[in-house]
């Protein structure tokens, strides 16, 4: 009776949880990051008789998230690219807009002073023909004028959008190596901190829209971030801060990302940054903003 009963004990047990993992799933199907969950049974071992071995029923070996180490991978590296293509075509478009076509453009601006120059080497004692290329070259002027300042307003723009995302950066990879000592303490337990681990795959999702990163685990259950291939940003439970420094030459249109260690900031050039919104930002400003 007694052996009955831690069957049944152990069923109840196990359809307790597998019940409460469900509806624990249905509770956090709109959540963020939030990996369905699934309870995996182990049958227990039969005891002997002598009429043969008599089942003991089943028990909980682990609650398991749904999880593909390498879709998640592959799913950021497409983001963080989308993210930086992204974000230069949005300024390119910002650009494109400073010198637009038609008859209120800068081109057509300057062809109507270039006509007007040629009407007064025709006639040049025409006072009418002198009065509208003074006329002309004023609005020439006025528009580049106009079209600077735009110039400068979208360097503005850009410069201010680096910070703020670089601030994100920051703020992202401190609270990943949060994660990462809170996971370090469960690793003792041998069973998987699911809630922890969705935790932290969201954070890093989310990085990888500024900044493309890729990641090694250790063996205590942490993750290492890295940018631009090799350059530390998540070590562990440690986590490095980066900056917006200007470039090798102080040209104040041109700026780069530096990654401050020990004090130290090392520059790393865009073009090893791969995705993200700062490698598309860092490029529109440092290659086409700049030609």
């Amino acid at each position: 009776m007694g052996s009955l009963l831690n069957v049944g004990s152990r069923a109840l047990q196990a359809n307790q949880a597998a019940l409460q993992t469900a509806g624990n799933n249905i509770a956090n199907a709109n959540v963020a990051g939030y990996s369905r969950q699934k309870v995996v049974l182990n049958t227990v071992p039969g005891q002997y008789s002598s009429v043969g071995y008599i089942g003991q029923g089943v028990t909980v070996q682990t609650i398991q998230r749904n999880f593909s180490e390498f879709l998640t991978r592959q799913s950021r590296i497409a983001a963080s690219a989308q993210s930086a293509d992204a974000t230069r075509s949005d300024k390119l478009r910002q650009l494109e807009a400073v010198f637009q076509g038609g008859p209120q453009g800068l081109g057509a601006s300057i062809n109507d002073m270039l006509n007007a120059f040629s009407d007064v080497a025709s006639a040049p004692t025409d006072m009418t023909a002198r009065t509208v290329v003074l006329t002309r070259i004023d609005e020439t002027a006025s528009r580049m004028r106009a079209a600077s300042q735009q110039l400068d307003d979208l360097q503005t723009g850009v410069t201010q959008e680096l910070s703020q995302k670089i601030t994100s950066i920051n703020s992202l990879a401190t609270s990943i190596a949060a994660v990462n000592e809170q996971i370090a303490r469960t690793n003792g337990t041998g069973q998987p901190p699911n809630d922890l681990l969705d935790r932290r795959d969201q954070l890093i999702k989310e990085l990888n829209q500024y900044v493309q990163t890729t990641s090694i685990n250790a063996d205590d259950g942490t993750v290492g971030l890295y940018i631009a291939g090799s350059q530390e940003l998540v070590l562990g439970t440690q986590a490095s801060a980066v900056a917006l420094v200007s470039d090798d030459f102080g040209d104040t249109r041109s700026s780069k990302l530096a990654i401050l260690r020990n004090g130290v900031a090392n520059t790393i050039d865009e073009n090893t940054l791969g995705g993200g919104e700062v490698s598309g930002l860092l490029r529109f400003q440092n290659s086409d903003l700049n030609e």
